[in-house]
């Protein structure tokens, strides 16, 4: 696995992740346009956002079991055209309704990108080498909720919320080529087992049956869920309580995606070296955590300076929350990586679907946004005590079960 064309496919893998971030935040800039102009409740809003997590949550198990049976490049080729297509519907929706089938479809097509990338990590990567190579992979998603946070609500305010959102197809068709041209299966593929013979049931009964897995699934769920939901209202919280700006609030959170994408890579690189996973995750998400009561509470008394100092560090030290998703491929062979992967990631999409509602109803209920972001930081200390539990992997440590 010491091929240098590991890094070619792990650069396409990178930019198709950037797609997948760069549509799930893109709505939460315009959120407090949607609420002014089309006179919904932030519940409603809530929904809209949380509509591209349930078509994403509900074909992670799917997408990586037909990874795992047909391989990764048809599966991302076909859900990076239904992203592209997914954005020029939600651009020419013409309300509420159709803005929540929009989402989904863009969720649909977000799908198929971090499971397969996974799996082709596992194939490329050697052990010693897949934190920093989950990482960068990670990185591009921080790259791409960066540059929706960023450029969304500035293209709006020029142009309009669809032109600001319909461009957005434009780089995941440059994707799609990417993908055409760029990505190949692994020497790994090569050598381990396709798991055809026991059919796509028997490869999930697989991995269900790992006792491992459940504690690290629920801590993803609580752990994402949380940071989801934190970010989705972030920026109306600056532009309702600090009277900023869609761009200059949009600008402020996106200063926490910027930061991950130093953080990401480095929380890879860091566990690697460490030979250990759990010690990276559980400090990143006790700051994750606490980053939500500090906006909550003392945010509201900031100056924009201090605002924006603190996103930028609460971006650089949540890097290892990315880590789990090491540890769920280190569990299983590599002829079940994209399966383990998918039933992670749906887990962790299940508190991204709900979440964001939740917040919403609190703050319609109480006109403010503290006690959404308490309950956001309360979600992600359950979230670090499940990370407790996790059983530990890394190079040289864990034993990926083959039963």
């Amino acid at each position: 696995m010491s091929s240098s064309y590991r890094w070619v496919v792990l650069a396409v893998a990178t930019v198709a992740f950037m797609q997948t971030h760069l549509h799930r935040m893109a709505f939460a800039p315009l959120i407090p346009t949607f609420v002014s102009d089309l006179g919904l409740s932030y519940a409603a809003a809530g929904a809209i956002q949380t509509a591209y997590f349930w078509t994403y949550t509900a074909a992670q198990i799917p997408v990586g079991l037909v990874a795992d049976r047909w391989g990764v490049r048809r599966v991302m080729l076909a859900c990076m055209a239904l992203l592209a297509a997914g954005a020029l519907v939600f651009a020419l929706s013409g309300g509420y309704g159709e803005a929540v089938v929009a989402r989904m479809i863009v969720g649909l097509g977000a799908a198929a990108v971090w499971v397969p990338g996974m799996r082709l990590l596992s194939e490329w990567f050697p052990p010693s080498e897949r934190g920093r190579a989950t990482g960068l992979m990670s990185a591009g998603g921080g790259f791409g909720g960066t540059l929706a946070l960023v450029l969304v609500p500035i293209v709006a305010a020029g142009w309009g919320w669809r032109t600001a959102y319909g461009v957005l197809a434009v780089p995941a068709l440059v994707t799609l080529a990417l993908i055409v041209l760029g990505l190949r299966a692994g020497p790994a593929a090569a050598v381990a087992p396709a798991p055809r013979a026991r059919g796509a049931g028997g490869a999930l009964r697989r991995v269900l049956a790992s006792r491992r897995l459940l504690p690290l699934n629920l801590a993803v769920l609580f752990s994402y869920g949380g940071y989801f939901s934190f970010l989705t209202f972030l920026p109306s919280f600056l532009v309702r309580q600090l009277d900023m700006t869609n761009p200059q609030a949009g600008l402020v959170t996106g200063l926490i995606t910027a930061g991950t994408i130093v953080s990401w890579p480095l929380a890879g690189l860091l566990s690697d070296r460490l030979g250990r996973r759990k010690p990276v995750y559980l400090a990143s998400q006790g700051l994750s955590a606490l980053a939500c009561v500090v906006f909550a509470l003392g945010a509201p008394h900031f100056t924009p300076w201090t605002v924006a100092a603190t996103a930028i560090a609460t971006g650089l030290l949540v890097g290892g929350m990315i880590v789990p998703f090491v540890m769920v491929i280190e569990l299983f062979p590599p002829e079940l990586a994209a399966t383990a992967a998918g039933v992670t990631n749906a887990a962790c999409f299940v508190g991204g679907m709900v979440l964001p509602i939740v917040l919403g109803v609190i703050v319609d209920a109480t006109g403010g946004f503290a006690a959404a972001f308490l309950v956001a930081a309360a979600v992600q200390v359950v979230a670090l005590g499940l990370g407790a539990l996790v059983v530990e992997t890394g190079p040289g440590r864990y034993t990926a079960e083959r039963a």
